[in-house]
C-alpha cells in the first residue's frame, strides 16, 4: 500500500483521487479486471510540458544566430517555468562600465523576456545554465555576464539597466547558476548585462545559455 501511494503522489493532482478509488477496488476485488474501464484525464508524460510561446523579446536582442525563444509549462506541484533560451553570437558588449545592457550594437530594444505574474507566477528562483562558452567575435570581450530587470522596455544596447539582479560571474559551458529570492519586480523587463569593466568592446561569436524562471500562481 506505500508503494503505491508513492506512486500516486507522482500524479497530477486532480487524477490522484480517481486513480486512488479505481485502485482500491482492484485490490479489494471489486473489479473484474478482463472488463475494466476508466476514463482519466491529466497530464503524466513528465514533470512539466514546456511548450514555446510567441515571441516575449525586443529586437535589439535577436543576433545572427537565432532570436531568444521562450518555453513555458506547469509543474506537477503547480510551479510555473519559463524557459528562456538565448544565442549571444551577434549580440554586443561595451566593457566600460557593470550593468549596461547586452544587445545588438545597431540598436533596437534587447529585453529577452518580461515578468508578467499572470503569466509567470510570482518568481522566487531564477537558475541559468550555460550550454556553449561565450566567444569573441571582433576583440576580447567578457565572459562575466548577469541578469538585471528594468521597468522600461526600450533599453538598447550599451543602455544602464541598474544593479544586476543575478550575478553569475564568469561562465563556461557545463556550469549553471542558481538565485533564489530574486526579488524580481512584477511587470520589469529581463535584460542580459555586464557584468565587469574589464572588458573591451565587442560583438560575440558563440554563446548560447538557458534562464529558467519558477514561479508559482498567485493562490485564490
Amino acid at each position: 500500500m506505500a508503494e503505491k501511494e508513492s506512486y500516486l503522489r507522482m500524479l497530477p493532482t486532480g487524477i490522484r483521487e480517481p486513480m486512488r478509488k479505481m485502485l482500491n477496488k482492484i485490490i479489494s476485488g471489486d473489479i473484474n479486471m478482463g472488463t475494466l474501464t476508466a476514463n482519466i484525464t491529466g497530464n503524466i508524460t513528465g514533470q512539466h510540458l514546456l511548450t514555446l510561446q510567441s515571441a516575449e523579446h525586443g529586437a535589439g536582442a535577436i543576433g545572427t544566430a537565432f532570436a531568444p525563444r521562450t518555453y513555458r509549462g506547469y509543474m506537477l506541484n503547480g510551479d510555473i517555468v519559463t524557459s528562456i533560451h538565448v544565442d549571444l553570437t551577434g549580440l554586443a558588449c561595451k566593457g566600460t562600465a557593470a550593468n549596461d545592457v547586452i544587445g545588438l550594437a545597431a540598436g533596437g530594444a534587447a529585453y529577452i523576456g518580461r515578468y508578467v505574474v499572470a503569466t509567470c507566477g510570482v518568481i522566487y528562483r531564477v537558475e541559468a545554465i550555460c550550454l556553449e562558452t561565450p566567444g569573441e567575435g571582433t576583440a576580447t570581450i567578457t565572459t562575466d555576464i548577469d541578469i538585471a530587470a528594468n521597468a522600461s522596455g526600450t533599453l538598447e544596447y550599451d543602455g544602464a539597466a541598474g544593479a544586476a539582479e543575478c550575478n553569475l560571474g564568469g561562465i563556461a559551458a557545463g556550469c549553471s547558476y542558481v538565485v533564489d529570492a530574486p526579488a524580481l519586480t512584477a511587470n520589469d523587463y529581463i535584460y542580459l548585462v555586464e557584468g565587469d569593466t574589464a572588458a573591451t568592446t565587442g560583438v560575440y561569436n558563440a554563446g548560447q545559455l538557458i534562464i529558467n524562471l519558477y514561479g508559482h500562481p498567485v493562490l485564490s
